[in-house]
Parts: structure tokens; C-alpha cells; sequence
């Protein structure tokens, strides 16, 4: 049993494939504790996009703001997990991939990264999806615009479509 705040050993034990049960602790109001099996920071953030399109009443507004930006974040998880993988794969040192994705600025050059190893490649990420999947450029086009455009039709819509590219991007 390990108790930690640091993501690292997580992580690590879903690229490993090592068995293992994660929990998360979380004290509420009143210093209730509830236990909840952890999950890996895409499904984490594709769920909370979910419940907020899935909120009844939620002013458009709010559900254009907040929606776009978790999706955003499941993405940039997607590809972060497959920068580790790829890099930690080959051999590289763990705080020489560490350093590379904490220097990035922007969801562009971390997409540029998962995409081809090289994020100074960022101008060609959309071109790359569209390739794979028309959709895919559409809707990294619009998480990464966040709370900038207009969503064009249910925000669930866009959580599935997000879902969709994140899943892909985890798998290269």
C-alpha cells in the first residue's frame, strides 16, 4: 500500500500494465471521506465534460466555457500519455521526458509531439488529423479554441467526438 499525492507512481503503473488498484481519497464537508477507484486523467476529464453537458438547466453559456476546456484538457492528457510511452519506451530518461513536456506552451506543440516526436511540427497537427479523421481536425480545432466559438450542436456531441481523438491519441 502506498499513499501519495505525486501522479507519477499512477502513471506509471497504467503504462506499465502492473496490476494494481488505485484509489483516490477525498475528504468532503465535514471530514467525510470517500474512496473512489481512480481512473487515468483522460477518462478523468471526458467524464467531467460529460457530467457538465449532461447538467439540466446549465446556462449555454457555462456549458460553452467549461466543456470545450475539459475536453481540451482530455486531449492534452492523450497526448502526453503517448509522448511517456513512445519516449519512455526507447529509454529515454524519465526526467529528460519530464522536462521536454513541462517546456511546452500550448496544446499545439504537445499535439505536434504525440504526432511526429518533434514538437516544432506544431503547423502540421491539424493537416495530420484531418488526414486520419476529418472530424478529428474539427474537433481539435475547437477544443483548442475553448470557450472562443460557438459550439455548433449539443455539448454531448462534442464530449463523444473529443472522446473519440483523445482514444486515438493514446494509442499512438
Amino acid at each position: 500500500m502506498v499513499f501519495t499525492h505525486d501522479d507519477r507512481l499512477p502513471e506509471a503503473v497504467r503504462r506499465l500494465a502492473v496490476p494494481a488498484t488505485v484509489i483516490e481519497v477525498t475528504r468532503r464537508e465535514g471530514s467525510v471521506v470517500e474512496l473512489r477507484r481512480a481512473r487515468d486523467p483522460v477518462s478523468r476529464y471526458i467524464d467531467d465534460a460529460m457530467s457538465v453537458a449532461q447538467t439540466d438547466g446549465l446556462p449555454p453559456q457555462a456549458a460553452r466555457r467549461v466543456i470545450p476546456g475539459l475536453c481540451r484538457l482530455a486531449v492534452e492528457a492523450a497526448c502526453t500519455e503517448a509522448v511517456r510511452r513512445r519516449r519512455l519506451g526507447r529509454g529515454e530518461p524519465h526526467a529528460a521526458v519530464e522536462d521536454l513536456l513541462t517546456g511546452l506552451s500550448g496544446t499545439k506543440p504537445l499535439a505536434a509531439l504525440a504526432l511526429f516526436d518533434d514538437e516544432k511540427r506544431a503547423s502540421e497537427v491539424l493537416s495530420r488529423l484531418s488526414k486520419e479523421r476529418r472530424d478529428f481536425a474539427v474537433v481539435y480545432g475547437m477544443v483548442n479554441a475553448g470557450a472562443h466559438v460557438e459550439l455548433p450542436g449539443p455539448p454531448i456531441d462534442l464530449v463523444r467526438s473529443a472522446e473519440k481523438l483523445a482514444a486515438w491519441l493514446q494509442a499512438l
